[in-house]
């Protein structure tokens, strides 16, 4: 459920429906999605999502992969967190738990305030629920932090950590627990087979000064840190708890506070609003070392923690010593752009060639018939041929293209999700080579292009990629071109997946029937009249076709995996590789058919619908991808 998709879609229908209807109804989803056989790789698919290696860091002896965490107010039931995990977050705080657990009033959305208004005694998840959760949760490999509900007696919080402890790293307790509870969850946490440090839980709409006492008693008994809870009391008679933006202020006040009574030693984390980049680096710039996630994700999006870690990644690259630089052959861009440049060099040649000739030599040579010879077994077959071969042209113009963008503008600057969606295309599109086999036809020259291109590509793997060093500010806020380009973004997603729907189909046409209605309607023939004027004519064009459908393939992924994957403010390269490689594909294939006469309006449709959509999707996005952030 990326931006792209909640914000223009999935975040209305939610909206409409009561708080814990829409909770259960998308975690429910995630969760199962998770568990499903490649479930996990699909969020990854659709999100890309994980943290940058450089933003690992070290909290408390434990390696947390980015300091930007999810926070208990989302997922109170423990429901999706194998899903949350791989949302680009560093660790996950669950909770409260406690032995028998309990329930209170269901919880309400304030989209006015933007947040969630929950009762002021939260529901505690039961122990007996809670640790086959967390056990699964651990294989993640991210770290946990589970809360302990106020304990009816000093013994359950420790048997809570004796529980939890294999698979938990941290745990937390409030301020306001009794010394007895204090003692028992910290002998508990001491005494489990690899020690767990225990962190005071402190309310972020307290007041500082009050729980000094407290926190000071805390810290002597040998809590290892304070955690700023991410909630403040609600105003009015009914009371309870608000946690999002109203928890903002307050607890960057706490942040502040602590970190400047306790030194700079102390191991604090902090919740509160964040739901916007901006509010990430606030709490962090007060003091925090890491900060939680949790109502940010319902009212901004599930893209949001990528959105902090880009601007984290900022930051730190900033001040890092740059790499030391590789010669450029070594580098994959290098090949990968010659892979793209003998792509389009190939497919001009290819252009050009079925404008005028259309069929090569070998081509005459395999049916046995020189090119009159063909156009006298029927007078529109030459044309059909054309109309397939500028088609497939166009489309290699347009991976070209792309593959020269990925290469130039994203690969060279050691950006991974260029590499990627460059190698899933490629790989695609060699082993279509195969499809057209079956029917007897090896296109030598084909086949010797296609080996050439291929040694290209694994040039490309096996060469370096860079370090990639963002070099301008990603945007802070959410802004309104933002918003307008999830549309752009959502129509461009629709529109490689319809060119993966496209290639798939024209694929297995080109490798069973060959033909569709169309096709014979504008030719006035059938396929057995082809066949039995020669018996070569089919395998030929089955060639073209299977040919065209793994270009389309390729071409599809190269489209959906930058468009899922690689917008970001300012790439104005990505924004003219869409609209050059695109509409050269669509122009070419409208323009072919127009001048054969091949107009069947059924058949064309999807030319004019792929290009609408890639334009309108452009438009939408255009003021995003190609401004600059805002400094």
């Amino acid at each position: 459920m990326p931006d792209w998709f909640y914000r223009t879609l999935t975040q209305p229908v939610l909206f409409r429906l009561p708080a814990v209807q829409a909770r259960g109804l998308a975690l429910g989803f995630l969760g199962r999605l998770a568990r499903l056989p490649g479930g996990s790789a699909v969020i990854d698919l659709l999100g890309h999502m994980r943290a940058d290696p450089r933003l690992r860091q070290s909290f408390l002896g434990c390696d947390v992969p980015t300091g930007v965490g999810l926070g208990p107010g989302l997922d109170a039931r423990c429901e999706a967190l194998p899903a949350l995990a791989r949302f680009g977050f560093g660790f996950l705080d669950v909770g409260p738990v406690s032995v028998a657990g309990s329930s209170g009033p269901p919880i309400e959305r304030r989209p006015g305030e933007e947040a969630i208004w929950s009762p002021e005694q939260e529901d505690a998840l039961p122990l007996a629920v809670a640790a086959p959760r967390l056990k699964e949760a651990a294989r993640s490999g991210l770290p946990l932090i589970v809360r302990l509900a106020p304990a009816s007696s000093a013994g359950e919080g420790a048997e809570v950590v004796r529980t939890l402890a294999p698979f938990v790293h941290f745990f937390a307790l409030a301020a306001t627990a009794d010394a007895a509870t204090w003692r028992s969850v910290l002998d508990a946490a001491r005494e489990a087979s690899v020690p767990r440090p225990v962190l005071l839980l402190l309310p972020a709409g307290g007041d500082p000064a009050t729980a000094e006492a407290a926190v000071d008693a805390a810290l002597a008994a040998g809590a290892s840190g304070l955690l700023i809870d991410g909630a403040v009391r609600a105003d009015g008679t009914a009371g309870g708890r608000l946690i999002g933006s109203p928890a903002r202020e307050p607890a960057l006040r706490q942040v502040r506070h602590w970190r400047a009574r306790l030194g700079p030693d102390l191991p604090l984390i902090a919740s509160g609003g964040v739901h916007e980049p901006a509010d990430a680096l606030a709490l962090r710039a007060a003091g925090a070392d890491l900060v939680e996630i949790d109502s940010g994700l319902v009212y901004s999006g599930p893209g949001l923690p990528k959105r902090i870690n880009d601007a984290l990644l900022y930051e730190v690259t900033r001040a890092a010593v740059p790499e030391a630089p590789v010669r450029a052959p070594e580098r994959t861009w290098f090949w990968t752009a010659l892979l793209g440049t003998g792509m389009l060099l190939g497919s001009l040649i290819a252009l050009g060639i079925a404008m005028t000739r259309v069929v090569l030599p070998y081509d005459e040579v395999f049916v046995g018939l020189h090119r009159h010879e063909i156009e006298a077994i029927n007078p529109r077959l030459l044309h059909f041929m054309a109309h397939d071969r500028v088609s497939l042209a166009g489309t290699m113009i347009a991976i070209g293209v792309m593959y020269l963008g990925l290469s130039l503008y994203g690969i060279r600057h050691g950006v991974h999700w260029a590499r990627q969606a460059l190698f899933a295309s490629a790989f695609t599109g060699f082993a279509s080579f195969f499809l057209f086999l079956g029917f007897g036809y090896l296109d030598t020259f084909h086949a010797f292009v296609t080996a050439v291109l291929f040694q290209l590509l694994l040039l490309g793997v096996h060469g370096r990629l860079g370090t990639w060093v963002p070099d301008t500010a990603p945007p802070l806020r959410g802004d309104r071109a933002w918003r307008r380009s999830l549309w752009g973004q959502l129509l461009l997603v629709l529109h490689g997946t319809g060119l993966l729907a496209a290639g798939g189909t024209i694929s297995v046409v080109g490798i069973t029937s060959v033909f569709v209605p169309q096709d014979l309607e504008f030719m006035a023939t059938t396929a057995g009249a082809l066949a039995a004027a020669n018996p070569h004519l089919v395998p030929l064009i089955a060639h073209d076709r299977a040919t065209f459908g793994g270009m389309i393939l390729a071409a599809g992924l190269t489209f959906l995996c930058s468009a899922l994957w690689g917008f970001r403010q300012g790439s104005s390269w990505l924004w003219w590789s869409f609209g050059l490689a695109g509409s050269s594909a669509y122009a070419a294939a409208l323009a072919v058919h127009l001048s054969v006469g091949y107009t069947n309006v059924l058949h064309l449709l999807p030319v004019f619908l792929g290009w609408g959509v890639l334009l309108l999707g452009l438009a939408l996005c255009r003021t995003f991808l190609c401004s600059r952030p805002a400094p």
